[in-house]
């Protein structure tokens, strides 16, 4: 069974990665549908789906997803995810996921770099995705330090520079 953790960047009070627990799979499920034109799987993913997919997902081990939290008016609000596992001597990121914008504060990629940080520390394997190409988070990527690769037709395999700056100092709480 997977150990549910909370990382942020230390000094930081405002913005956590908490793993994802069953009360957050109806919104992985809407964040996902809703932006379904931007990933490899297409389809409507009903209820009784993601139902059996979180079943499968809590028994996979080195597979990983996160949910963004912001603190905002005293409370967390869920704002997104982040996903990596291991396959085959890579990272593979994956079901990154803006679910909604909170003025207040811009932090998916300060939330990626929290990911990146905990990644570094936890495996030597290097870091990468396959991003569609018409997907306008390909710029988004390069900004987090990720370069293209590879194009193998309608996507490319994106890598992270770890060299590209410093990432953040990260704390881990077990919950």
């Amino acid at each position: 069974m997977k150990i549910n953790v909370v990382l942020f960047i230390k000094d930081t009070t405002d913005l956590r990665l908490r793993s994802i627990e069953k009360r957050d799979i109806e919104d992985l499920r809407i964040w996902k549908n809703s932006n379904r034109s931007s990933f490899f799987y297409k389809q409507e993913i009903t209820p009784d789906a993601q139902i059996e997919w979180y079943q499968r997902y809590i028994h996979r081990e080195d597979d990983y997803i996160f949910i963004v939290e912001v603190l905002n008016n005293d409370t967390w609000k869920k704002i997104g995810c982040l996903g990596f596992r291991v396959v085959e001597g890579n990272i593979d990121l994956y079901n990154i996921i803006r679910g909604q914008r909170i003025e207040a504060r811009s932090s998916m990629r300060e939330a990626m770099y929290i990911l990146l940080a905990y990644i570094s520390e936890k495996y030597s394997y290097p870091i990468k995705c396959d991003v569609l190409v018409d997907n306008p988070a390909v710029e988004w990527y390069n900004k987090c330090g990720f370069s293209i690769r590879e194009c193998r037709g309608d996507y490319y395999i994106m890598e992270f520079e770890k060299d590209m700056g410093t990432l953040p100092n990260v704390d881990k709480e077990e919950i």
